[in-house]
């Protein structure tokens, strides 16, 4: 309890009246004015014998109406104040009674009564321990604990009842009012948003704070850490808690575990890539992030940083560098099209790189490459991107929307793929077509067949059919050899070939249709298509397609 020294009598009726009564006084006439407003607002008021626990008083409010097994109690703890100042208008608790009425859960509340200097009640403030009032009260006891102080009995916090408090009319109605409003109507939502601001007021993203000593090898090694593209290792480790940005010696089992540590630098901005290659290639286009190392040595080193790929910068030279792109999934068609693109003209020896700010801020900057692009399988960069936008047209020509989520490594095993790109997509084929028969009676002129297959990866497929003029070939009037090809359809991958045969087979009247079941791959040179009459082109070729054991 608190109020003003001094003391003024006055004689009525031959009994003394204080007109100015003294601070214990004062504060057990607010008590007696609490202890007679609650019965008569239907609160339970339940005093604290002892004030070191931080409150006066324990109340209850009624339970509100409901379903029975579903109503909760709902406590608050109660600091009494009273003063006759007219002043600042602050009252004074102590630092450690403050501290344990504002740690509990349950809600926490100031009352304080102004009063005129006889103990008549003005007007009532209720100053409740959450946001501002209970951030005030954690930034002090953080300050203690920065200067080293932890003897907080003997320190005391002041709260501006006008400024961080709620007025009442001290009546029964308005003390019931101002306590309900300050706990709520749901004691379990209370106390998730107290326990929360307890744990979260005053920490901002550097929570955790400390000093990390590591000794680099070299400073192309201090940057790759400083960039986070490798991780650091700590030779020792002194970290913070840092509240209000007053950090305080943190211990914790944790730190002891630590080998490794990868920095996050602070982003630049965002810039476009474009990563060219040979005269009238397609360039490959990118979104990606800057990046940039202090400058230790005066020197400018950046890093571009791509989900899929990386570029460091040392002043007028740049290296690409990717790790396990081979094997890492999640990839669009798109996506994917895209970095086999830039990757293959890195691979060229003529890659260029062009950057440029967002919304034009710097550039075009144009780096050429430090140095060729070397790793495993980067001379089938150039076939793996030519296949992958093959199947990007086939799928547009078909009608059908990729879904799929692709690695670079799905595209080893495309065989039908290819083939049908060269079919569809190529003017003049590589692919050759020869059978032998004795069962197809023919006067020695061309014939027409109908070629069909589907294709499919991860999910995406295509069914197609191609027109095939054959010819019997110079050496065996027996043997017919393709001479050219025309296609005539393409559509979402069909469930049943053999119905597929059967459409197109009506469809356009052929009566010779190549099943690919009924197919055997062969090398050219086991191809007996010496010379096709009258076309003059090449007996067979065959394209490496890369491929993996």
């Amino acid at each position: 309890m608190g109020g003003s020294e001094g003391e003024a009598r006055a004689e009525g009726d031959g009994v003394p009246v204080v007109l100015d009564l003294p601070n214990d006084e004062l504060g057990a006439a607010a008590e007696g004015l609490f202890i007679y407003l609650c019965p008569r607002a239907l609160i339970v008021c339940n005093k604290s014998d002892r004030d070191r626990s931080g409150w006066d008083f324990v109340v209850d409010l009624p339970m509100q109406d409901g379903i029975l097994d579903q109503r909760s109690k709902t406590t608050c703890h109660v600091q009494l104040k009273a003063t006759k100042s007219v002043g600042t208008g602050n009252v004074q608790l102590r630092l450690s009674a403050a501290d344990l009425l504002a740690k509990s859960p349950l809600p926490a509340v100031i009352i304080v009564f102004r009063m005129r200097p006889d103990g008549t009640p003005i007007r009532g403030y209720v100053v409740h321990l959450l946001g501002k009032p209970l951030e005030k009260l954690l930034r002090r006891l953080r300050h203690e604990q920065f200067i080293g102080n932890r003897d907080i009995n003997r320190q005391s916090i002041s709260f501006d009842y006008r400024k961080l408090g709620h007025p009442f009319e001290v009546t029964p109605q308005g003390l019931r009012a101002a306590i309900e409003r300050a706990c709520g109507p749901d004691p379990a939502a209370y106390s998730a948003e107290k326990l929360g601001q307890l744990a979260e007021l005053g920490y901002g993203d550097d929570r955790i704070v400390g000093d990390v000593f590591f000794r680099p090898d070299s400073d192309e090694q201090l940057t790759r850490v400083v960039l986070g593209m490798v991780p650091l290792k700590p030779l020792a480790i002194q970290a913070f808690d840092n509240r209000f940005d007053m950090p305080v010696p943190y211990d914790h089992d944790m730190l002891n575990a630590v080998e490794e540590i990868m920095l996050s630098p602070p982003s630049a901005g965002g810039c476009e890539i474009v990563v060219t290659g040979a005269p009238l290639t397609p360039p490959a286009t990118f979104h990606a992030e800057i990046f940039f190392a202090p400058p230790f040595d005066a020197r400018l080193r950046m890093l571009i940083r791509h989900a899929d790929f990386s570029f460091l910068f040392h002043e007028r030279e740049a290296g690409f560098e990717t790790k396990g792109i081979f094997e890492q999934g999640g990839r669009t068609l798109d996506d994917l099209v895209m970095l086999l693109r830039a990757m293959a003209n890195l691979a060229s020896g003529e890659g260029a790189i062009v950057m440029s700010g967002d919304d034009g801020r710097f550039g075009p900057i144009k780096l050429p490459m430090s140095n060729v692009l070397t790793g495993p399988d980067v001379e089938d960069l150039p076939a793996l991107y030519k296949i992958a936008s093959d199947w990007r047209r086939l799928l547009e020509l078909a009608g059908v929307r990729s879904k799929a989520s692709l690695a670079i490594g799905d595209l080893w095993d495309s065989r039908w793929i290819q083939l049908a790109a060269d079919l569809l997509l190529r003017a003049k084929p590589e692919a050759r077509f020869a059978f032998d028969t004795d069962t197809i009676a023919g006067d020695g002129g061309a014939l027409k067949a109908i070629y069909f297959n589907s294709a499919e990866l991860a999910g995406d497929g295509i069914s197609y059919g191609v027109e095939i003029e054959l010819q019997p070939t110079t050496r065996d009037q027996r043997v017919y050899s393709s001479v050219s090809f025309r296609p005539i359809d393409v559509r979402p991958m069909v469930p049943d070939l053999y119905e597929y045969m059967e459409e197109l087979a009506s469809r356009y009247e052929h009566p010779i249709m190549i099943h690919p079941d009924h197919l055997r791959e062969v090398g050219p040179e086991r191809l007996e298509v010496a010379e096709a009459v009258g076309n003059g082109s090449d007996s067979g070729r065959e394209t490496p397609l890369p491929s993996r054991q």
